[in-house]
């Protein structure tokens, strides 16, 4: 659903058939909303894709502030479990906080691919470490045009909540410093995504993130004029195309056939 310039769903995807299937996790405060467009390009490819919303959110911040890190990680576990049982090759693709949560499955699961978009592990400024985990008792939510100011709502629109759950965004730092702790155990072939342009997320997120896993297959790709929400922004076909010409080598070594298509 779209409540005024609000974009956020409520609603989890599962779009196409086939064996090899792409599981989608969205960002911190997102919902499944930012992941619709690139759902349906994947799936008229031949790609089966399921996209969940994380505990806490497309429903209340309040719902988000009572979240806590393990259980992101335990749910996501589960449920790309459940999507694995159902055909044999499967891909990990993440935007923001769910690029992290998809690289923290990828050193666990047996997955083909990871495609990291605007990853976020590191956002732990000393205003994070100290003032987060001090407000976060007292303050419920700090509204996004407050953090972000005079921002160009045409090229960077909000996304899911107007505002950030203080409490939950406390949990996204604990999340953050547990994947990064064990970000070198990666080893599938994976692609990062980032816009130099990104107004939520620095740039020096995705050469971390690359330089730190320990894959022999890994690819960065920066864009100049992208927001942070990769999939759903300005000049989104480009980034569809750019993951599609990851995934298809990599399923070709593995004798899949999936029909690939012009996009619709």
């Amino acid at each position: 659903m779209t409540t005024g310039t609000q974009r956020i769903s409520s609603h989890d995807i599962e779009l196409g058939q086939g064996p090899v299937g792409c599981f989608l996790i969205h960002g911190f405060t997102g919902s499944t909303y930012e992941l619709q467009g690139l759902a349906e390009f994947l799936a008229n490819q031949g790609f089966r894709v399921r996209a969940k919303l994380l505990a806490g959110h497309g429903t209340t911040i309040e719902e988000c502030n009572l979240v806590r890190a393990h259980e992101w990680l335990e749910e996501t576990e589960f449920h790309l479990t459940e999507f694995m049982l159902e055909g044999h090759t499967t891909f990990l693709i993440g935007l923001s906080m769910g690029a992290g949560l998809a690289l923290h499955l990828a050193r666990i699961f047996p997955v083909a691919g990871v495609v990291a978009m605007s990853p976020s592990l590191l956002l732990d400024s000393w205003k994070m470490r100290w003032l987060v985990p001090l407000l976060a008792p007292f303050v419920k939510a700090m509204p996004k045009a407050r953090v972000y100011g005079q921002r160009d709502l045409e090229k960077h629109p909000y996304f899911g909540y107007p505002s950030y759950p203080l409490r939950g965004l406390r949990e996204l730092i604990k999340l953050n410093k547990y994947i990064r702790g064990r970000l070198q155990e990666v080893t599938v072939p994976t692609l990062v995504m980032h816009s130099r342009t990104d107004l939520t997320a620095p740039f020096e997120n995705a050469t971390y993130v690359h330089d730190t896993i320990q894959s022999k297959d890994k690819t960065l790709i920066d864009y100049s004029d992208k927001s942070h929400v990769l999939p759903d922004g300005s000049g989104k076909e480009q980034v569809w195309a750019d993951i599609l010409d990851f995934l298809t080598p990599i399923i070709h070594e593995q004798d899949h056939a999936v029909p690939i298509h012009e996009p619709r």
